[in-house]
């Protein structure tokens, strides 16, 4: 007679096997935040002091669904913030000199945005230095589909509220 409602010994460990693999993908796409937040902040330092229209607003600062996923993956937690702020106040995380959150801690939304002049700013600099940003930022997103689109998912409690 099968068991009901219990878990198999073959399939706890499966679980085990997925959620390594998940947190092995939550790396690699940590290493990645990494090797392409330097560049990204070099051209940020220059082009965000001079906007008089700061685009990072509350509700940008917001995790989804996918960003719990990467972050509870790495058993990281998302910070709260500020509370009580409107979707269109500056951000919860936003700072005289910055972000306060490291980027992979960010929604992908929020540290991705790139305005038309902080594009530029990217472009301009050197060829190779952009090149090679390029190939890193693709890499992430390539890494964030496959943890995204993973059977592991189905692991990760994404009940537990952040905000």
């Amino acid at each position: 007679m099968p068991l009901q409602g219990k878990m198999k010994p073959e399939d706890k460990e499966d679980g085990k096997n997925r959620s390594a693999a998940l947190k092995e993908l939550a790396y690699e796409i940590r290493d990645a935040f990494d090797a392409v937040s330097p560049f990204i902040e070099k051209h940020t330092a220059i082009v965000c002091p001079k906007c008089r229209q700061v685009c990072c607003r509350d509700k940008h600062g917001r995790p989804d669904k996918d960003d719990l996923l990467f972050l509870r993956a790495l058993g990281a937690e998302m910070p709260a913030g500020v509370p009580e702020r409107g979707e269109s106040d500056p951000c919860r995380f936003l700072t005289d000199t910055g972000c306060s959150l490291q980027r992979w801690r960010r929604p992908f939304r929020c540290t991705f945005f790139f305005c038309d002049p902080l594009l530029k700013s990217l472009e301009d600099d050197n060829a190779k230095l952009y090149r090679a940003f390029v190939q890193y930022f693709q890499h992430l997103v390539s890494v964030r589909r496959r943890l995204l689109g993973s059977q592991a998912v189905t692991d990760v409690d994404l009940a537990r509220p952040y905000l």
